[in-house]
């Protein structure tokens, strides 16, 4: 499950960033044709606007996002619960037992 997990990860990744590339490629081209110099989002956001792009970049986006915590659940949920510091103190107690605390 967790093999699958990542695979799916890197893959809406993957999907994020070839579909940011292949918006934001458009929206360049199109960025000298557009007229209003001071529009509330910036010129950027008003090319992608004009050229149909923005729910493909909000896609892109979401997509990115999806995949990145995919990738990284395990790491996170572990913090957030001190499963860390947890076996942190396992592990330095099982040492003392082994060799010995050599602070004393």
């Amino acid at each position: 499950m967790n093999l699958n997990r990542q695979g799916l990860g890197v893959v809406l990744l993957f999907a994020g960033i070839v579909l940011y590339g292949m918006i934001h490629i458009g929206t360049i081209m199109h960025l000298p044709d557009v007229t209003s110099w001071s529009t509330q989002w910036g010129r950027y956001l008003q090319a992608a606007f004009e050229t149909g792009g923005i729910i493909g970049l909000v896609l892109a986006i979401l997509l990115f996002i999806i995949g990145v915590t995919f990738l990284l659940p395990r790491p996170l949920a572990d913090l957030s619960k001190g499963r860390v510091m947890d076996e942190i103190r396992k592990r330095n107690h099982e040492f003392d037992e082994k060799y010995g605390n050599q602070n004393k």
